[in-house]
């Protein structure tokens, strides 16, 4: 991808796929952040990276699923209600779950079929981004494990 479209690589230690953005916190929402979801009971899932393409408007790279899994989906509504029950603004925009692989992309064509990554998704994390002069630096700060499936 980045031998088609140029641009910046996303630094390895910086490959994410984001949940739910919540923005600047203070230290005493983030106190209720680290809380664990209550109600989340989400199994472990493989996240299939199927499809890729970029977004020429931001110069964006990405990598996605062609199909969202239901633990996933699952995943992205129970974040959506524990943290607009916590007080939280949120983007209202349906869920387009993607890995930005590639910034200050010039979009062309890429070539089909994308190249298949397989994702065992058994957490999810809390992430403090910190700008810096290279892009976003990404800290975990928080990590809860997803459920194993019942067999």
């Amino acid at each position: 991808m980045h031998r088609v479209v140029g641009g910046r690589r996303t630094r390895d230690d910086s490959i994410h796929l984001t949940i739910a953005f919540v923005g600047d916190v203070d230290s005493v929402r983030l106190a209720g952040l680290l809380a664990s979801p209550p109600d989340l009971t989400v199994t472990r899932f493989t996240l299939t990276l199927d499809c890729w393409g970029c977004w020429p408007r931001n110069g964006i790279a990405w990598v996605a699923p062609s199909r969202v899994p239901d633990p996933m989906r699952e995943l992205a509504a129970g974040m959506e209600v524990w943290l607009r029950d916590a007080g939280f603004e949120l983007d209202i925009r349906p869920f387009n779950p993607h890995v930005t692989l590639v910034r200050k992309a010039q979009c062309a064509s890429l070539p089909n079929p994308t190249p298949k990554i397989e994702w065992l998704v058994e957490d999810f994390v809390l992430v403090q981004s910190t700008l810096a002069r290279d892009g976003s630096r990404y800290e975990t700060i928080g990590r809860w494990p997803l459920l194993n499936a019942i067999s």
